[in-house]
Order: C-alpha cells, then sequence, then structure tokens
C-alpha cells in the first residue's frame, strides 16, 4: 500500500464530497450561475495560478538527476503553456473579459493565504513537502470532474460543461497520473513523523479548497478594505 491510496484517497473523497455540495460547484454543474460571479472565480483563479506555477518552478530548481528535473519541468511547462494559457485565452473570451482585467486583478485574501502556504511549503521542505502542498490542487479537480461529468446535463458546447470536462482530459488525467506516482516514490521511505507533516501539509491544502468554494467564490470575499489597493 502506497501514501495515495492508503491516506491521501480518503482525504481527497471527503473533501470532494464537500466540494461538491457547495451552492458554487452545483451552480456549475447546473449552468445557473450569475456570470459576474463566474467572472470573479476566473479572474482570482488566473492569479493564483500565475502563483501556482511559480511554485513548480522552485521545485523545480530543488530536483535532482535527470529524471526528476524532466518531471519537474513537464509539469512547470504543461501549467504555464496550457492551465494559466487557458484561463488567460479561453476563458477571457468565454466570460468577456480582457486580459487587462485578469492581470489588474487583486487577489483575494483566500487566494493570497493559500499561495503563501504553497510557496512557503516549496521554499522551506524537501521534493516532498513541495509537492504535497501543490498536490490538492491538480488531484482534487480530477476527481471532481470524473465525479460531476456524468452529472452534468448541459449542452457540450456550454462553458459551465466545458469547465468540468477540462479536468478530465486525457492530458490532465496524464498530468494528475505522474504526480500520484512521484509522491508515491518520495514519500516511500519515509518516518512515521515525516509522513505525519506531509499529511498535514495535504490536510491544510485540501481545507483552503474547500474555504475558497464554500466561502469567497460564493460570496466574491476580499479584503476588508478593498478600496485601498490601487486601480
Amino acid at each position: 500500500m502506497n501514501i495515495y491510496e492508503e491516506h491521501l484517497l480518503p482525504m481527497i473523497q471527503t473533501t470532494c464530497a464537500a466540494l461538491e455540495n457547495t451552492p458554487q460547484m452545483q451552480e456549475i454543474l447546473h449552468g445557473d450561475m450569475p456570470m459576474e460571479r463566474f467572472r470573479w472565480q476566473i479572474r482570482q483563479n488566473y492569479q493564483y495560478l500565475l502563483e501556482y506555477t511559480k511554485t513548480w518552478a522552485i521545485g523545480f530548481v530543488k530536483a535532482q538527476g535527470f529524471d526528476e528535473m524532466q518531471f519537474w519541468y513537464s509539469i512547470v511547462k504543461s501549467t504555464f503553456e496550457d492551465t494559466v494559457a487557458m484561463n488567460r485565452t479561453f476563458w477571457a473570451d468565454q466570460i468577456g473579459i480582457t486580459t487587462e482585467d485578469l492581470e489588474s486583478t487583486i487577489m483575494a485574501e483566500t487566494k493570497r493565504s493559500y499561495t503563501s502556504h504553497e510557496l512557503a511549503r516549496a521554499f522551506e521542505g524537501d521534493l516532498a513537502v513541495c509537492l504535497m502542498g501543490l498536490f490538492p490542487c491538480n488531484v482534487l479537480y480530477m476527481h471532481l470532474g470524473n465525479d460531476l461529468l456524468p452529472q452534468c446535463t448541459l449542452e457540450k458546447d456550454n462553458m459551465f460543461y466545458k469547465w468540468i470536462e477540462f479536468y478530465t482530459l486525457p492530458a490532465y488525467r496524464a498530468k494528475c497520473a505522474k504526480e500520484i506516482d512521484m509522491i508515491n516514490c518520495l514519500c516511500e521511505k519515509k518516518s512515521e513523523q515525516e509522513l505525519r507533516r506531509l499529511l498535514e501539509i495535504f490536510a491544510v491544502g485540501c481545507n483552503y479548497e474547500l474555504l475558497q468554494w464554500r466561502d469567497m467564490y460564493y460570496k466574491m470575499e476580499t479584503w476588508p478594505l478593498e478600496e485601498i489597493f490601487p486601480k
């Protein structure tokens, strides 16, 4: 038994069940989310993804040997060229905003806190710590896509259907499969104390995902003094 099957998968299933029951996710599933709120979600997620890519790059610096470097490089490349680019072009076009709107968005408190957690783990730890901090973001959405797409009755060209479908595409599944293999490999010889710390890091990431879906996205929560930020 490996860390993914024995420890992480039950945590993923619990988290996904909570995420799927949030009003924000249900409105995506049924296609009745107000456009203003979906725009806000996409803009916030774009800013998050820029920081997320940087965190993968920190891991790349710590990779040793060709195989580890190739793995980390492939994730940095796919995250920046596929996921970030899709939000910058496809989703910006779908929801009718410009790249200037995306770039000028102020990252909300929950997103900033989440990215700070990921960056801190990457700077302070080894590759296992770095990957565990980043792991919830990709793997949770693969499981969410697998759960939600069969339930989605929207037309296939509906943008909310496409949002869910993205996380079930072969390229996305392949990226997650590579991360699962790597997390099992990196954690294979960890002590019980080290594993406990790694699982705590993963649990924090899962909770941040729920906080943003339950509260931040749905309530469009930002900073208490939003008006003092530069326009």
